[in-house]
C-alpha cells in the first residue's frame, strides 16, 4: 500500500497476533473473548484470570464491540468514496493540467530571453547560452516533479481502492476480530494528500541599462531557488535534492561586492512596529508577512501587527527555528533530547533526527540539507541530510548560533561565541572570520562587537544584530563594512529578513516596552 517516497500509508504496527487470527497469542488453544482497553489487546478467558487480571475493569466482550466498530468501518468507506478518491481523482486532473502547460510556459520564457539577447552585444551569447541550460534544467526538473507527483497520487488511489474493496468484503463476512484490525488500520493511515507542487516561479526580465553590467544588459532570470530540482525530483524530504541556481565563483560573495547594484536608504523607514511582551530568541519571518517567533519551550506565529495566530508548544526548551525555504514548514532544535524535528502539520512535530552534541541553532538550507550548530566538549557545526546522515562538519571554540544561508552564494554565516561571524561555503569551508572590522559609529573596540544574530539579505549582505552596542549593522558577504542601518536607545534583541528585505527587529520601542520594528533599508 505505498504512497508518497514509495512507503505505506498504514503506518508500521506491532500486532502480537496476525489480522484477523481468532486464537489468542498466548494461550492458542483458546479463543480471544475480550478486548482488554486498558493494554488495547485481544485477549481469552485465561489472560484475563493471568496476565491481564488487574485490567479486568477495562474488559470489553469482542462481540459487544462489533457493530460500534462497523460504524466505523462504513464511515471510512462513506469517506473514501464520496469524497477522497474524488479529490484524488481532482488533483490527478489538475496536475495533468499543470504538466500539459508547463512546455508553453517554458518556451515562452526561452522566447524572451532569446528576443532580449539579439539586442546585446556579441559578449552576451555566452551569459544567454547558461540561462537558456538553466531554462532546459527547469523544465526537465518542473516536469519530473509534476509527474512524480502524479505517481503518488495514483499509488494513494489504487492503495484506498484496494482498502474500500477488502472493508467492504469485510463489513459483509469479517469476525469481530477482523473488523477492530481493520479499524486499527484505519486509526494509524496517513489521510493528508501531498499538495500539488508549484512550478510558476521562474519570470525573466529584460535589463534597460545595457551600459552597466553584461548580465543586466542580457536580463535577469529570476529563479526558484529552493522549489525546482534538476534531475530525480520527490515529492517529499530526500537526500537526493540538488536545486537550480546559478554557478557559484569561488569569490566569498560576487553579490556583496559590486556585481549587484543597490541604494540604500538615509534611514530605514518603519513599515510597522507594535508591543509584543513576551521574551524571543529567533525571528523567522514567512514569505506572507507573518513570522515565527520561539522562546524557551513555546513557538508563536504572529501577524505583522502583533497579533498570534498560531502557538506550538514542545515539552523541553526550544533552542533554535527556521524556516525550509522549499516547503515553508517550520523546523526546530530541541537541546534537552538533542532532536531535530520538523513541524509537518499545524498540530505534529515529526522527529527527524537526532545529534550527538547538544543543538543550539539551525538553518534548513535550499539544497534541503539542515546546518546545526552543537554545544558540546568543543563548538560544532554540521551539514547534514534530513535524515540525520553528517556530510560536513567544522570545528569552532565556542557557542555556534546563529546559522544564516545566503540566497545568492549559497554561503553559510554564524555566529560563534557571540564575538565573531564566520562565513562558509557549502562544503563548510571557512571564508571570512569578521569580528566588526570596519565599524565606525561610537567608540568601537574589538571586544565591543556582540553579534547576536546574523542573517542574509536578497543582496547577498549580511545583517548583524549587535547586543553589546544595541545597534543593526550591515556588511558585505565578503565581510566588508558597509553601513549601520539602525541604533537604539537600548537593548537590540535578534532580528529577521522577511521577503523583500523587510527587517523584523526585537528592540525596546520608544514607549519602552519591548516590542517589534519592521524596517526598509533599501530603496526600490
Amino acid at each position: 500500500m505505498a504512497s508518497k517516497s514509495g512507503q505505506s500509508i498504514i503506518k508500521a504496527q506491532y500486532h502480537f497476533r496476525p489480522k484477523g487470527q481468532l486464537k489468542c497469542e498466548v494461550h492458542k488453544q483458546n479463543d480471544i473473548i475480550f478486548l482488554c482497553q486498558d493494554c488495547k489487546m485481544l485477549i481469552c478467558s485465561k489472560c484475563s484470570i493471568t496476565l491481564h487480571k488487574h485490567h479486568i475493569d477495562s474488559f470489553l466482550e469482542i462481540s459487544d464491540i462489533k457493530t460500534r466498530h462497523n460504524q466505523i468501518l462504513q464511515d471510512f468507506v462513506n469517506e473514501t468514496e464520496n469524497v477522497n478518491i474524488p479529490k484524488l481523482n481532482q488533483e490527478i486532473i489538475s496536475s495533468r493540467t499543470k504538466l500539459t502547460s508547463c512546455k508553453p510556459m517554458y518556451d515562452k520564457l526561452r522566447k524572451n530571453i532569446i528576443d532580449n539577447t539579439k539586442k546585446c552585444k556579441l559578449e552576451l551569447d555566452k551569459i544567454t547560452e547558461d540561462y537558456i541550460a538553466l531554462c532546459d534544467k527547469m523544465e526537465v526538473a518542473a516536469m519530473d516533479l509534476i509527474q512524480t507527483h502524479i505517481t503518488d497520487l495514483e499509488s494513494r488511489l489504487e492503495t484506498l481502492r484496494e482498502l474500500s474493496s477488502e472493508y467492504k468484503q469485510t463489513l459483509q463476512t469479517g469476525t469481530a476480530v477482523l473488523v477492530y484490525d481493520s479499524v486499527t488500520e484505519i486509526r494509524e493511515m496517513d489521510p493528508d494528500i501531498p499538495p500539488t507542487p508549484n512550478i510558476d516561479m521562474a519570470e525573466f526580465t529584460p535589463g534597460m541599462d545595457r551600459l552597466s553590467h553584461l548580465k543586466q544588459a542580457l536580463g535577469n532570470l529570476k529563479l526558484p531557488t529552493d522549489h525546482l530540482q534538476v534531475g530525480s525530483a520527490t515529492s517529499g524530504h530526500s537526500d537526493q535534492r540538488p536545486v537550480v541556481r546559478p554557478k557559484q565563483s569561488k569569490e566569498v560573495d560576487q553579490a556583496s561586492t559590486g556585481e549587484v547594484r543597490y541604494k540604500l536608504r538615509d534611514r530605514p523607514t518603519v513599515m510597522s512596529q507594535f508591543p509584543y511582551p513576551d521574551n524571543i530568541g529567533s525571528v523567522c519571518p514567512t514569505s506572507d508577512g507573518r513570522a515565527w517567533l520561539c522562546y524557551y519551550n513555546t513557538v508563536n506565529l504572529i501577524d505583522n501587527q502583533g497579533q498570534v495566530i498560531q502557538t506550538i508548544l514542545h515539552r523541553g526548551h526550544i533552542s533554535d527555528i527556521s524556516l525550509d525555504p522549499t516547503t515553508g514548514r517550520l523546523w526546530f532544535c530541541c537541546g534537552v533530547d538533542k532532536t531535530i524535528r520538523e513541524v509537518s502539520t499545524p498540530y505534529t512535530t515529526v522527529t527527524r533526527f537526532t545529534t550527538e552534541d547538544v543543538p543550539l541553532s539551525l538553518c534548513v538550507t535550499r539544497e534541503g540539507r539542515v546546518v546545526v550548530g552543537t554545544e558540546g566538549r568543543q563548538g560544532k557545526v554540521g551539514v547534514y541530510t534530513v535524515d540525520g546522515q553528517v556530510l560536513h562538519t567544522a570545528i569552532e571554540k565556542g557557542l555556534v548560533r546563529p546559522i544564516s544561508q545566503c540566497g545568492v552564494t549559497g554561503n553559510i554565516a554564524v555566529v560563534v561565541n557571540y564575538k565573531r561571524i564566520i562565513v562558509y561555503n557549502s562544503t563548510l569551508q571557512p571564508l571570512v572570520n569578521y569580528q566588526g572590522e570596519g565599524i565606525k559609529r561610537g567608540l568601537f573596540t574589538p571586544h565591543r562587537f556582540g553579534p547576536l544574530t546574523v542573517v542574509y539579505d536578497s543582496k547577498g549582505n549580511i545583517v548583524i544584530a549587535d547586543q553589546t552596542r544595541d545597534t543593526i549593522e550591515l556588511i558585505s558577504g565578503a565581510g566588508k563594512y558597509i553601513t549601520t542601518l539602525h541604533t537604539n536607545k537600548r537593548w537590540q534583541g535578534p532580528v529577521g529578513i522577511q521577503k523583500g528585505d523587510v527587517l523584523w527587529s526585537h528592540l525596546v520601542l520608544d514607549t519602552g516596552k519591548w516590542g517589534l520594528k519592521l524596517l526598509k533599508y533599501y530603496s526600490d
